[in-house]
């Protein structure tokens, strides 16, 4: 289950031989002087930099909004209750490149510090399932599905994520695929609560309702836990593989006649330091992969794009250009700009010495305080897109899901408005329309020191109005993936497409 990998790399990259510490920031108690401080440097960066601080909520209202936040931080408060103030804001804007965290070294505080939930939850269809218990105890076994958490309901808690969690617009699905393994065990002890000892409900596979006591545990330790209980076997033979070594792959299905396959796990790969190397590296991939698929006279691919998270936009842009039904050129983006050329914050950004010395020779400044990004060969991406002499003209099937945003989601806004392919999953990560990303901040409040990012580039994609403003890219055929595909190790969604191949072709 492809969808699944990218996800659970992650968990097999902690170092696991760490000992447990104290999490001092439960007992941080910040002054209203030091927070209030923190909130204007804050509002300062938002409304200096934020390309999409207005995008979804008028400035009057969010105005209203961070004067309404400043007038309350008038008594002092434990640390985790202001960064929750904080990063209900950050999701209040509404864009899924900006984010708080507790703290810049949240990844190895999660690891041998937080102690947290000790099971893998896999989220599918407003139902959280067990895919790794991280205890001894051997009653709970993958699929088992989680009802309640010391008495809350699952339902609630959900809703309390869904509040705290940065997302595109109003795309729902980016919310509630995020939420699984370690985000979730992360989310509920930022938002929720940090018990030591978690009373947990469960359905079993049979419906009988299992309730147990697990005691909260450090990362490193419930992943310790995860390789010695045995109920975890099969899954982890299945899930705890380490990922493909390269991001791209091209194979041909052996059940289904004259079909590619390509998956696309991420648009990035190894060695791709700039846009121009990026581009050159994808498009030596793809150029092989069309006279392979010429080759085998496929008529059919299948492009799996579920779980990318996205990478270098100018591979996205290369993707389309090879399966382009226009013959005609067409536009990509359809405008890009920031909303600032020389803030002080830019020396926090990615931005190189370079790139920062340069800003203003890169940007148009426009009559209502923003700054275009020039059309030229440093943004490629916004030039006419030529279709390739070798692309592919057969019937092309897009794969995708709630974690398919980013870059990825654009492909797919843009795929999707040119009537390229047949779309089948879960809407799509990220807003039809677009979003922000280009170039990031990323800079720690000077006393709380919570963790900001915050992109500079507000984009449009070339798609023309959407139906449902700040929505992902809807498939043509919804088919979310099952729990028993999980359990199984098979994919519904793909075997979906393959039925759709099938039927087209005439065979049974």
């Amino acid at each position: 289950m492809k969808l699944l990998y990218g996800f659970l790399i992650v968990l097999c990259s902690f170092t696991l031989s760490a000992q447990p510490g104290v999490d001092t920031l439960k007992t941080k108690v910040l002054q209203p002087a030091d927070m209030q401080a923190d909130f204007r440097y804050l509002r300062r960066l938002l409304e200096e930099t934020h390309p999409g601080l207005y995008r979804y909520t008028s400035k009057p209202i969010m105005q209203a909004k961070l004067d309404s936040i400043a007038a309350t931080l008038t008594n002092p408060l434990p640390f985790y209750e202001f960064y929750r103030t904080i990063e209900a804001l950050i999701a209040d804007i509404r864009c899924a490149h900006t984010h708080s965290l507790p703290t810049k070294n949240w990844q190895k505080l999660f690891t041998v510090h937080w102690k947290t939930l000790p099971f893998f939850l896999f989220p599918v269809q407003n139902h959280s399932y067990v895919l790794f218990n991280g205890t001894t105890d051997q009653r709970i076994k993958p699929g088992f599905d989680l009802l309640s958490i010391n008495g809350q309901s699952m339902d609630s808690i959900r809703q309390v994520f869904y509040r705290y969690h940065w997302a595109d617009g109003y795309n729902q699905t980016s919310k509630q695929a995020a939420l699984q393994g370690q985000l979730f065990a992360l989310f509920y002890y930022w938002f929720i609560d940090q018990p030591d000892t978690f009373r947990l409900t469960f359905r079993s596979l049979t419906g009988d309702t299992v309730q147990v006591d697990g005691p909260a545990q450090t990362f490193s330790g419930s992943m310790a836990a995860y390789k010695k209980n045995p109920v975890n076997t099969q899954m982890l033979a299945w899930y705890g593989k380490n990922q493909s070594k390269h991001p791209w792959r091209l194979s041909f299905l052996k059940d289904t006649t004259q079909t590619a396959y390509l998956r696309i796990d991420s648009f990035g790969g190894k060695g791709a330091n700039s846009s121009e190397t990026a581009a050159a590296r994808f498009r030596t991939f793809m150029d092989e992969s069309l006279a392979k698929i010429e080759k085998k006279k496929a008529r059919h691919l299948i492009i799996d794009l579920r779980s990318n998270p996205g990478g270098w936009d100018i591979q996205g842009v290369e993707l389309f250009t090879y399966l382009m039904k226009s013959d005609s050129a067409v536009r990509y983006y359809a405008h890009q700009h920031t909303v600032t050329d020389s803030s002080e914050f830019l020396k926090f950004s990615d931005l190189s010495a370079e790139d920062l010395k340069n800003v203003k020779t890169e940007l148009i400044p426009e009559k209502d305080g923003t700054f275009t990004v020039k059309e030229d060969d440093n943004s490629r991406e916004l030039k006419l897109q030529y279709p390739k002499p070798n692309r592919f003209k057969g019937q092309v099937y897009m794969l995708m899901n709630g974690r398919s945003g980013s870059t990825t989601s654009e492909f797919l806004a843009v795929a999707h408005a040119n009537r390229i392919g047949i779309f089948v999953g879960d809407e799509s990560g990220g807003a039809y329309e677009g979003g922000n990303g280009g170039s990031y901040i990323h800079l720690e409040l000077p006393h709380s020191r919570i963790y900001i990012g915050t992109p500079l580039v507000y984009y449009n994609n070339a798609v023309g109005k959407p139906t449902q403003t700040g929505r992902g890219t809807m498939p043509d055929y919804d088919v979310p993936i099952s729990i028993d595909s999980i359990l199984n190790h098979t994919d519904n969604q793909l075997e979906f497409i393959k039925k759709l191949i099938r039927d087209s072709m005439g065979d049974l």
